[in-house]
């Protein structure tokens, strides 16, 4: 019973600190990101559409995150232009892969915390 009530602690934990990461960056950096993104059709479609908010801007945040990781897909569907990720400052690109690999860990752990509370003894 303590492991499950120490994982449900570890699991609240990790998920508020994720959501707090994610709107602290979305709040401080998706504008000035968004400016260097303007001739992507794709991205000013979803600023327009989500606007301001948290969920607003957790979906903007996400097709910026789109554009970072899968360029060639984006660029093939016609929502960026052909090198548009290498318009995003190099300080603003580290910061969103350091988001991305903190969040690909942070599942990761949470996985085998997951796996470790429902396996048997």
């Amino acid at each position: 019973m303590v492991v499950l009530i120490a994982a449900g602690f570890v699991w609240l934990t990790s998920s508020c600190l994720n959501l707090i990461a994610m709107m602290w960056f979305a709040y401080k950096n998706i504008d000035v990101i968004e400016q260097h993104l303007s001739d992507c059709e794709g991205i000013t479609a979803t600023s327009n559409l989500w606007q301001g908010g948290v969920i607003g801007r957790h979906m903007r945040l996400s097709i910026i995150f789109a554009t970072m990781y899968m360029p060639g897909v984006m660029y093939r569907r016609g929502d960026i232009t052909k090198d548009a990720h290498l318009n995003i400052p190099f300080q603003l690109r580290r910061k969103i892969w350091a988001i991305y690999i903190w969040l690909f860990i942070n599942a990761g752990f949470l996985a085998v915390l997951c796996y470790a509370v429902e396996t048997p003894r």
